[in-house]
C-alpha cells in the first residue's frame, strides 16, 4: 500500500460523500451485478477511497481477485453533480476506526465532464 501511496500525483482531500459502487459477481455460467452503497473518505482528480462493510457477495471476495486488474464502476454523489466513472481497484485492507474495509481507487474518466465537475467541487474545497 505504501508504495502506491507514494505515487500519488494529485492530494487527496479529507471528504465525507455517499457513493455506490457497481460490482459484478461471475458464478459459474452466469453473472449478476450489484450496488453497493460506501462513504467516500478522501478524494483526488486520480482517485478516491472509500469505506466499505461488504467485501464478500454470494461467496465471492469483491476486491481480492486479480487485485490488480479488478474494474469497478462508481457513482460519487457531489453536493450538486453526480461522478460516474470506471475505477481500478489499487488496493484494500480492514480499517479498525471504521470497522470496515478502505478500498482506494484509480479513477478512469471517460466523459471530460466529469473531471470538469471533480475539479470544480475540488477547488470549491480549495477556497472553503
Amino acid at each position: 500500500m505504501r508504495k502506491y501511496l507514494e505515487q500519488l500525483r494529485y492530494k487527496r482531500r479529507p471528504v465525507k460523500l455517499n457513493a455506490e459502487i457497481g460490482v459484478e459477481v461471475k458464478k459459474v455460467d452466469t453473472a449478476k451485478k450489484y450496488l453497493l452503497p460506501v462513504k467516500v473518505i478522501n478524494l483526488s482528480l486520480q482517485g478516491c477511497c472509500f469505506i466499505t462493510h461488504t467485501v464478500l457477495l454470494n461467496g465471492k471476495h469483491l476486491f481480492l481477485e486479480d487485485i490488480g486488474s479488478k474494474e469497478i464502476e462508481i457513482q460519487i454523489y457531489l453536493p450538486k453533480n453526480l461522478i460516474k466513472t470506471l475505477a481500478k481497484v489499487i488496493w484494500f485492507d480492514y480499517a479498525e476506526e471504521y470497522k470496515g474495509f478502505k478500498v482506494g481507487l484509480s479513477f478512469e474518466f471517460v466523459k471530460d465532464s466529469n473531471l470538469n465537475f471533480l475539479k470544480q467541487y475540488l477547488s470549491s474545497k480549495d477556497s472553503a
